[in-house]
């Protein structure tokens, strides 16, 4: 048998590393003149599932990844060279705009938003990620990440709360609705029976302030029940843009759970001065409604004393922009092992009641509206949640 030679070993070795090396290295650039750091990053952004884009000064698209075309059916060779806000749903460009007008400003350097792009296929929902380029010329660096999935499991947790709280609700508004019902019944029955005695002869000037006192209080228990009806119609999802008034939308929930606290403890209104947020009344509504009636349900219904136990609403302006709504209960408070998964949307809340997704609907919903939430809790102490939100002046 014939072994190589040294010389020959060292050749099939060179041949060999050559070999690997050609395996390894990429493939001749299809982006001639691009340095090596430039290819790279394309390298990186065309294998992404995010779209990967980059702005010019006039917030023009200058680079978009592959993944473009998947999230909206449009070619990243026609997009090239479009403005980032003819992409923008026309609801969502103040925002956008606002927020790229920071940035160029160097106010901040990035931003985080969630906004409704115009595809082919409709309107989808992205996570739009924005940062300054660090060439300091005005650029923008950013991703899209579709979250339309993630958009569509919030709307069902919220449609499921929302029936969760209604069924928690409804015991009492039958309650509250059964006793005006009742009055008025008594009231026409004896109207009617009355109108057929008096037929037969005049009637007397007491009869008649007699009847004109059963009709009054049927006005008055037919307009409690058209407000019971009207705070049930509230749970419908409402878009809403204008200026809603957090104390008077407050002032609703209290009445929505009334019937539940009144054998649980009383509630105390500690409202500012008229205080003003963006829209979308039908779905903070919800968000509040949420957080009071956590806060009900963590006092003890056991009758005794509901005098000794409360919830607490405050409202006020923060100084700086913003509308603190805070939401006290003197319930047994959280265990501090279970504050960190509060806004789980299966947070066991304990203490007889589970809050199910609640509370990480009312998360949802304020951050939908550019807030935040936090909660503050101690045993023995009650649980404090806290929501800023921005104001309009």
């Amino acid at each position: 048998m014939s072994y190589p030679q040294p010389s020959q070993v060292t050749a099939i070795g060179e041949a060999r590393e050559s070999s690997r090396r050609a395996r390894l290295a990429p493939a001749a650039s299809p982006r001639p003149g691009l340095s090596a750091d430039a290819l790279r990053y394309h390298f990186l952004a065309e294998r992404l599932n995010e779209v990967v884009f980059h702005l010019d000064r006039q917030g023009h698209f200058t680079f978009l990844s592959p993944a473009w075309t998947s999230l909206t059916g449009v070619s990243v060779e026609s997009a090239l060279g479009q403005s980032l806000m003819q992409r923008v749903h026309p609801e969502d460009q103040k925002d956008v705009q606002r927020l790229l007008e920071s940035i160029a400003a160097r106010v901040q350097a990035s931003f985080r938003l969630e906004v409704r792009l115009l595809t082919s296929q409709g309107t989808q929902w992205v996570e739009l990620a924005a940062f300054s380029s660090p060439t300091g010329q005005g650029e923008l660096l950013g991703t899209l990440t579709d979250i339309t999935e993630r958009r569509q499991l919030q709307a069902r947790l919220q449609q499921a709360d929302r029936l969760a709280t209604l069924g928690m609700l409804v015991p009492g508004f039958a309650h509250e609705m059964n006793n005006p019902l009742a009055f008025m019944a008594a009231n026409l029955d004896y109207l009617l029976t009355s109108m057929g005695q008096a037929s037969a002869a005049g009637a007397p000037s007491s009869e008649v302030a007699a009847w004109r006192e059963a009709v009054e209080e049927i006005i008055e228990g037919s307009e409690r029940l058209r407000r019971t009806l009207g705070h049930l119609r509230g749970f419908r999802p409402e878009p809403g843009q204008g200026p809603v008034d957090v104390n008077l939308l407050l002032d609703t929930v209290g009445q929505l759970v009334s019937s539940v606290l009144r054998s649980r403890g009383r509630l105390v209104r500690d409202h500012g001065a008229r205080s003003l947020v963006p829209g979308g009344g039908g779905s903070l509504r919800q968000a509040l409604l949420n957080l009071v009636l956590h806060a009900v349900l963590s006092l003890p219904d056991d009758g005794e004393d509901p005098e000794s136990h409360e919830v607490r609403i405050v409202t006020r302006d923060d100084g700086q922009g913003h509308v603190v709504i805070e939401v006290h209960d003197t319930g047994p408070g959280l265990a501090p092992e279970l504050l960190p998964h509060v806004f789980e949307p299966l947070f066991p809340a304990g203490d007889g009641h589970a809050s199910g997704p609640a509370l990480s609907v009312s998360r949802d919903i304020v951050r939908e509206l550019g807030g935040d939430i936090e909660v503050m809790s101690s045993r023995g102490r009650g649980t404090t949640f806290r929501v800023t939100l921005p104001g309009v002046s």
